[in-house]
């Protein structure tokens, strides 16, 4: 009998230590999904950057901001340029619900774009604990910019072609009036 409750009182005590280590509270888990429209820029081109924010756990949580660095960013002349950031969202969203926006941007022309891909930086401001960020990325990549050299086909042919319509306006003129002075009968 004393082996029987000894047993007992071990799997009780288990019992509520499982419980006791176990959150009793509801779960956070906020994850950042990040896309662009297209698969690779131009300098010059524009788009959009779709941002997801689900919400995988069972706690609701609230948007409050949303900022983005481009891998563009930088100090241009007397202010940064290449981020972004969108105050005053309150977006609350349930457990197992999506918060979908979007951002259009344009690639710089000046030079700032000096490689083949880069990563587009998103944080997420939340209500979660007095203000957590949780962070995303989204890849970007871009084309390196063709020059086409002066070439004989691309020059003279064109020059030639400008020549021979001119030729042609004339004679047709030349026609025309020779046609117009003809005696009537």
């Amino acid at each position: 009998m004393k082996m029987k409750s000894t047993i007992l009182a071990m799997l009780a005590l288990c019992i509520i230590s499982a419980l006791a280590i176990a959150p009793s509270h509801a779960s956070f888990a906020p994850v950042i999904y990040a896309r662009t429209d297209k698969s690779a820029y131009n300098p010059g081109d524009s788009g959009t950057l779709y941002i997801t924010v689900r919400n995988q756990g069972t706690q609701a949580f609230t948007v409050k901001n949303i900022s983005i660095t481009y891998p563009w960013f930088s100090f241009v002349t007397d202010h940064f340029d290449g981020n972004v950031t969108t105050n005053g969202i309150t977006q609350a969203v349930a457990g197992g619900q999506n918060y979908n926006t979007q951002y259009s941007f344009t690639v710089p022309t000046d030079g700032r774009v000096n490689f083949l891909s880069g990563s587009v930086s998103i944080k997420v401001g939340t209500d979660i604990n007095s203000g957590t960020y949780y962070t995303g990325s989204a890849a970007m990549a871009f084309t390196l910019p063709t020059y086409q050299p002066l070439s004989f086909t691309s020059s003279t042919l064109s020059i030639i072609e400008i020549a021979l319509l001119g030729v042609a306006v004339v004679m047709l003129a030349l026609v025309y009036m020779g046609i117009t002075r003809l005696p009537k009968k």
